[in-house]
């Protein structure tokens, strides 16, 4: 049977919510819903190619377009815009990403009519990363899991779960603390959640770089908090991984590891879809 992939519109508490859905179709029984949370870069290529292969597991994926309001996306945020913006800071060292000084040193060494866009889209994509702005995006991914199990016919009341990534997989802890109904979340290198965490009801799955300190260095104590409110979490920190080690188009890729994650993902989803 194949794969059925599309982009729809889904009715959320305050208007649309533009979602990338797939699934094998067609199957007559509801299936469980994986909630595909999408990095910086949006639901791109690569996140499209991820709900495909939690479809063709046997789930329906859904990724929601955080970056859409009201199901359309700003100039600022299109598809080529950041495709544009990925290529730049993928040519200057990572650290140069989170420093506005030399990310504005590097810009001003681009085309001149590059400039202004760059700049536009880079400060953009970084006020994303505000946790104290994540309201929204949150907003929308319960819109989603609600839909999901309430209205859509093949996940209609069927669990729910969440798999993100980079600033997805912070927003799939976060999830898990503010929708009681959640099944499960697997966090792929997301910094974790510091507010809500004795609210989390469900299992939590976390995999991070050995080399990705800034955010490894953070789980310690977010493993303590989740022992001391006796909350199910498992972290599999690979050695040698770098940040986005599962994102095989980005250049920290690293296959071994991605397998292991990916493997894991489906046992643990095949686990808290059916207790």
């Amino acid at each position: 049977m194949p794969i059925q992939s599309e982009w729809q519109y889904l009715n959320g508490s305050n208007g649309k919510v533009r979602a990338y859905i797939s699934s094998i179709e067609p199957v007559n029984e509801p299936r469980p819903t994986v909630l595909v949370i999408q990095e910086i870069w949006g639901v791109d290529a690569h996140i499209q190619n991820v709900v495909e292969r939690f479809a063709a597991a046997g789930y329906v994926a859904i990724a929601p377009d955080l970056f859409a309001d009201q199901g359309i996306r700003s100039e600022e945020l299109s598809e080529e815009r950041i495709v544009e913006a990925k290529s730049f800071l993928h040519s200057i060292p990572h650290t140069s990403w989170f420093n506005p000084s030399e990310r504005e040193n590097a810009i001003l060494q681009q085309p001149q009519e590059k400039q202004v866009t760059l700049r536009t889209t880079l400060n953009t994509l970084f006020g994303k990363l505000d946790p104290s702005k994540s309201e929204n995006f949150i907003r929308i991914l319960k819109d989603s899991a609600d839909y999901a199990r309430n209205t859509l016919p093949k996940t209609k009341g069927m669990p729910v779960t969440s798999v993100g990534f980079c600033l997805g997989g912070a927003l799939s802890a976060v999830l898990a603390a503010q929708d009681p109904n959640h099944a499960g979340s697997i966090v792929f290198y997301g910094r974790p959640p510091r507010q809500n965490i004795a609210n989390i009801e469900c299992p939590v799955l976390g995999f991070y770089g050995g080399e990705d300190e800034n955010i490894t260095n953070l789980i310690p104590d977010f493993a303590e908090e989740m022992k001391k409110h006796e909350k199910s979490f498992e972290a599999i920190v690979y050695p040698y991984a770098q940040h986005a080690f599962y994102n095989d188009t980005n250049p920290t890729y690293h296959p071994k590891y991605a397998r292991d994650a990916f493997a894991r993902t489906l046992t643990f989803l095949n686990r808290v879809t059916n207790s």
